[in-house]
């Protein structure tokens, strides 16, 4: 079995000795001491922010997520805002101990304006983390069903590191259900809590959904490690059991 930890805070807007700490807090807290993987939102350090300088808040956190690695002996996957040589990219990372991988952010959440601060990738990617095959995936990504069904199935495990505002937090669940059953795959969404700094509420609501798109964890709109055990062999089983995806 797979340990998973979703943190679920609330983020203090570009902040990001502030929410350092407080991730640090709510694990020790949580009293655990073994997990296989922490699951932080998107934007963990500083919020979805617009400002072009919210890429300042990236060495920081990156090093405090390669602390939790080695504190807790564990993968760590979040997201932080990145400098590009011609502005900065929405990335999720994949820590372990001092070695980093990243995704970032293909669909830009224009409705916001994010393709105005952010620059969007353009691959997908797929990474062997705690005896899974991950494909990452950031917030508005969720939107988009295509993305992950480019990555089965091959990928086992899907993940969406968010900030959905509460307004739509309805359309967050189910399409985290929805992801899970057409890809017979295990899903993780990560949220946050609170209110941000452009006035927008979130609910929370992280979760992990099984193959089969029932509920493993929900986080409801508490703060907090929220937790739970996984198994790789349960998408096997179900793959072998209901063989729909051997007609994509």
């Amino acid at each position: 079995m797979v340990r998973i930890g979703l943190i679920q805070f609330d983020i203090l807007w570009e902040n990001v000795a502030g929410n350092i700490e407080r991730v640090n807090k709510l694990l020790a807290q949580a009293g655990y001491n073994s997990y296989d993987l922490l699951v932080l939102p998107e934007l963990w350090t500083c919020g979805f922010t617009m400002n072009h300088d919210a890429h300042k808040s990236f060495n920081a956190g990156l090093d405090a997520m390669k602390t939790l690695s080695k504190t807790y002996k564990t993968a760590v996957l979040g997201g932080l805002p990145c400098k590009t040589d011609t502005g900065q990219e929405n990335r999720c990372y994949l820590v372990e101990g001092d070695k980093h991988r990243h995704y970032a952010k293909i669909k830009a959440f224009k409705y916001a304006g994010e393709h105005l601060k952010y620059e969007q990738g353009s691959e997908s990617h797929r990474w062997d983390v705690a005896g899974f095959k991950l494909s990452p995936f950031i917030c508005y990504d969720l939107r988009f069903p295509e993305l992950a069904r480019n990555m089965i199935p091959q990928s086992d495990l899907i993940s969406y590191v968010a900030n959905w505002p509460s307004t739509r937090n309805h359309h967050w669940r189910q399409l985290l259900a929805a992801r899970a059953i057409e890809n017979l795959c295990y899903v993780i969404g990560v949220n946050r809590v609170g209110v941000d700094g452009a006035g927008l509420n979130y609910l929370g609501s992280s979760m992990i959904l099984a193959p089969g798109g029932d509920v493993v964890l929900d986080a409801g709109d508490k703060e907090g490690v929220h937790v739970a055990e996984i198994d790789p062999a349960e998408v096997v089983r179900i793959r072998e059991s209901f063989p729909f995806l051997n007609d994509i």
